[in-house]
């Protein structure tokens, strides 16, 4: 069999993310490929609990960790905020275990929470009458984001939650020390969109007993664009609103899981460091000053628009801002849609967004995961699934 580890990297790019609604646009993973899935059990009672910002950076330290492996070419992954789908070749199947393994270790030991996680073939997805699809689309010249299609990883999903599925389990290790999170950094305050509007959190499905599920995400997309704009505007991330963190509750999330293993004193001077770093930080954004490296005078503006805010997984995800009427209007076209059982949606409303970065350089080269405050991908998934449930009663 060829060698298919450049299969993602050579996809054409999408240039619109509505071309991303568009199956033609997708392409069939290949058979010798595998799909990593992880979530958070009772991510739920967490968030409700406060610790959303420590759900986000341990279900996003998987992409960070696998991809601190790779030396040539990317793989294709989607956040969805208490946990993570990432697909590789076989080439990097140990180092997707190990990974895997350490991100469950570092949950359990450092945080008090059970992080799921499985390695499931392609070709065992496909042979059940499933599919797993992907393309590219072009989010900024530094990020280009993966979409997917096709229900293979939704089928993986629920494989990673049978307990009859132990064969594809990623099993607790001592690897959490072994294991690279570099770049995995989460040292932003909240971030409020401004001029009063809310940050909503939202999950749309098509009804899976109905056909022809791109055409109604393009009518999703489309009823969006006329509320919002559905543009940059629609961005939760108010540059002027982004504040680095100097609290110690905000920073340990980052510091519990990049000091795994080390001692006390070990883990004192990192928070020292990074606390030290956030000051000045502050300061190089402040004055705009520019160094060998970096331009601080963009590094906001680069966050903001290298963020994943829209994407697709089996179902549209969007974390956006609007103000009430907005919100009002979205609700009603998306209850009708849902009464008339052609999708499922699940949604929530807060007044702020949480960010998750991962860093490989300042300059350009950094990716924010985002997530409504308070748990925002948690708590519309309850939703989304209560409606799901609601529609299979129906048909």
């Amino acid at each position: 069999m060829a060698d298919s580890s450049a299969f993602y990297n050579d996809l054409p790019i999408l240039e619109s993310f509505f071309e991303a609604s568009k199956a033609e646009n997708y392409h069939a993973m290949p058979d010798d490929w595998y799909v990593g899935v992880t979530d958070i059990v009772d991510s739920t009672r967490a968030t409700d609990r406060g610790k959303y910002k420590t759900v986000n950076i341990l279900g996003a330290s998987p992409i960070i960790g696998l991809l601190n492996t790779l030396d040539e070419h990317s793989v294709p992954y989607v956040f969805g905020g208490d946990g993570v789908v990432i697909c590789f070749p076989p080439s990097l199947i140990a180092n997707a275990r190990d990974v895997l393994a350490a991100s469950r270790q570092i949950g359990r030991e450092e945080y008090g929470l059970d992080l799921r996680a499985a390695i499931i073939p392609v070709s065992y997805i496909t042979d059940r009458g499933y599919e797993v699809k992907v393309a590219r689309y072009r989010v900024s010249d530094a990020y280009v984001q993966s979409v997917f299609s096709g229900g293979g990883l939704t089928f993986a999903e629920e494989l990673l939650k049978d307990q009859s599925m132990d064969k594809f389990q990623i099993p607790i290790s001592g690897s959490g020390q072994a294991v690279s999170f570099e770049g995995l950094e989460c040292r932003w305050q909240k971030v409020r969109p401004g001029n009063n509007k809310k940050v909503i959190t939202l999950l749309v499905k098509h009804n899976p007993e109905r056909p022809n599920s791109d055409d109604i995400y393009r009518q999703t997309l489309q009823k969006m664009r006329d509320i919002f704009g559905f543009d940059d505007k629609t961005n939760p991330i108010a540059i002027s609103n982004l504040k680095l963190s100097h609290s110690i509750s905000g920073l340990m999330g980052e510091v519990r899981l990049r000091t795994f293993g080390k001692n006390g004193f070990q883990r004192f001077v990192y928070l020292l460091k990074v606390q030290f770093f956030n000051v000045i930080g502050r300061m190089l954004m402040r004055f705009n000053i520019k160094t060998s490296t970096t331009d601080w005078s963009r590094y906001k503006n680069d966050l903001a628009i290298n963020t994943d805010h829209r994407k697709f997984d089996d179902m549209l995800r969007v974390v956006i801002s609007g103000s009430e009427q907005q919100i009002e209007q979205l609700q009603r076209f998306l209850e009708e849609q849902y009464e008339a059982s052609v999708l499922a949606y699940g949604i929530s409303i807060t007044d702020s967004a949480t960010i998750t970065c991962m860093v490989n350089q300042y300059q350009h080269d950094h990716i924010h995961f985002v997530d409504g405050s308070n748990g925002g991908y948690v708590k519309a998934s309850k939703g989304l699934k209560h409606r799901l449930r609601k529609l299979e009663e129906r048909s």
